[in-house]
């Protein structure tokens, strides 16, 4: 009986524990993603002109929306580019100051190592002077969640 208890108790660790790493390795780009304020110096459309043409019964391909983004930190005035498919980044003009998230490709991807696969913008503003001064916890809760 002493070792039914056991496995069962080994069993649940173990089940808990794998579903610790799946969690992780789903979500990887999302946990470990980057915070990045600072001055945008260049966000420009990746490819040539598009003709959108299709019925209403074919999805539009998201790579029409792609934008090249890369972003001045005002910290270490490191240059941090992404490419994206979010379309806000249409309405920012170089110049701009930035919040984004940038997530990174899982370090399993070799291929792209040390790179980042998206650019989210969270806020936008005309002006560095602008930008809200330092984080409270409540500020980096709402990062991880990307709440705005």
């Amino acid at each position: 009986m002493t070792y039914l208890l056991i496995f069962r108790k080994w069993f649940v660790i173990v089940g808990i524990l794998a579903l610790v790493i799946w969690i992780l390795f789903a979500n990887w780009s999302f946990i470990f993603k980057s915070k990045v304020v600072g001055e945008v110096v260049a966000s420009e459309r990746v490819g040539g002109q598009f003709a959108v043409l299709g019925t209403s019964q074919q999805p539009m391909n998201p790579q029409v929306f792609s934008f090249s983004v890369a972003i001045k930190d005002q910290f270490t005035g490191e240059i941090h580019m992404a490419s994206s498919e979010d379309r806000q980044w249409a309405a920012v003009t170089k110049g701009n100051c930035v919040i984004a998230a940038y997530f990174p490709y899982p370090p399993w991807q070799l291929d792209k190592g040390n790179t980042n696969h998206n650019a989210r913008l969270l806020r936008n503003f005309t002006a560095c002077d602008q930008l809200p001064k330092g984080d409270s916890f409540m500020d980096r809760v709402k990062f991880f969640f990307l709440m705005n």
